[in-house]
């Protein structure tokens, strides 16, 4: 895709909207609704899911928060300081964050047990699409239009900045390659990519003008983007150029995970998409037939999967019944 009419490729400076600091708001200080404890929370819309330490950590809508540790078993949270939709959740050291609807960020210091809000903007209307934190003090946030907010003290804090001055597409998805070196998946043929750590961005120039949903480490050298009826992007040289996957399927995508070598994409309607190595895409088709949003490796050769109607395995059980294409 040329940009030449649209934007020029050059690093922009993240200018600080303002001088003020967005200030966390611990939840004793304020009034808040927790998430109500619901009997089928396990079945409900769940949207991200990641490891924390031994415990599997996935939330939802209405601000549901489940745990496990053995991807069988899920106890819901009982102490959720929002009934916002979360949309993602991000866990590093002895910490673990969630963010969603309404700008709010909560966190959790003992494995999704028990959380704390650190920020809420309902009036905002914007969503946090994306959690990475460095360490237990430096994360950032981004999200729907432009949504790009960075913390030193652990989220008790969080600066509002901007990646790109001059659009407020979706931030959908960021990608930490180590040494400074970042990538944001967005909407709309906007992606970005920073060489020191969020300081300043550089747009990307994407073969692809539709929104990208999330991105991938597939290999020590290669990163995925993936997102819109069913365009899959690489790059084996930092984003520097693409080229487009084909997966033979329509279906768009939301979430993706790699394991051993196996990459799979978790894909609307039931659809599933693995790769092993540089191969082809083999599609194959859940029969639960809902809308994925996240995948993460159990080990083994083995996936679970949210979204619609919950939490699922891939491969299924013996007797749940898989198609192939």
């Amino acid at each position: 895709m040329t940009r030449s009419s649209k934007l020029p490729v050059f690093f922009y400076a993240v200018l600080a909207t303002g001088l003020l600091t967005l200030a966390a708001i611990a939840d004793h200080h304020i009034d808040v609704e927790y998430a109500e404890q619901m009997p089928l929370a396990q079945d409900s819309l769940l949207l991200d899911i990641t490891r924390a330490g031994d415990t599997l950590v996935t939330v939802g809508e209405r601000g549901h928060v489940l745990t496990s540790t053995d991807g069988a078993t899920w106890v819901q949270a009982e102490h959720v300081p929002t009934r916002s939709t979360l949309t993602t959740v991000f866990s590093t050291g002895k910490r673990t964050w969630a963010g969603g609807h309404d700008a709010v960020i909560i966190t959790s210091s003992n494995k999704g047990k028990t959380w704390t809000q650190e920020f809420f903007d309902p009036d905002r209307q914007q969503a946090v699409m994306d959690i990475h934190f460095f360490d237990e003090n430096n994360g950032i946030a981004i999200g729907s239009y432009g949504l790009y907010m960075r913390t030193s003290d652990g989220g008790k804090n969080w600066n509002e900045e901007t990646v790109d001055p001059e659009i407020d597409y979706h931030l959908n998805s960021i990608l930490d390659l180590g040494e400074g070196r970042l990538l944001i998946a967005g909407e709309a043929g906007y992606s970005y990519r920073s060489f020191d750590n969020g300081d300043s961005w550089e747009a990307l120039d994407l073969p692809y003008e539709g929104s990208m949903w999330g991105a991938l480490r597939a290999s020590d050298e290669c990163v995925l983007f993936y997102g819109l009826r069913g365009h899959v992007l690489e790059s084996c040289d930092l984003g520097t150029s693409w080229t487009e996957l084909e997966t033979n399927s329509i279906a768009s995508i939301p979430g993706a995970a790699e394991q051993d070598g196996v990459i799979l994409l978790a894909a609307n309607s039931g659809v599933v998409m693995t790769r092993e190595g540089s191969g082809p895409f083999k599609i194959h088709h859940h029969s639960s037939g809902v809308d994925f949003a996240a995948a993460l490796p159990l080990g083994d050769g083995d996936f679970l999967l949210v979204g619609e109607e919950g939490i699922h395995r891939f491969p299924e059980t013996t007797g749940e019944g898989e198609s192939d294409d």
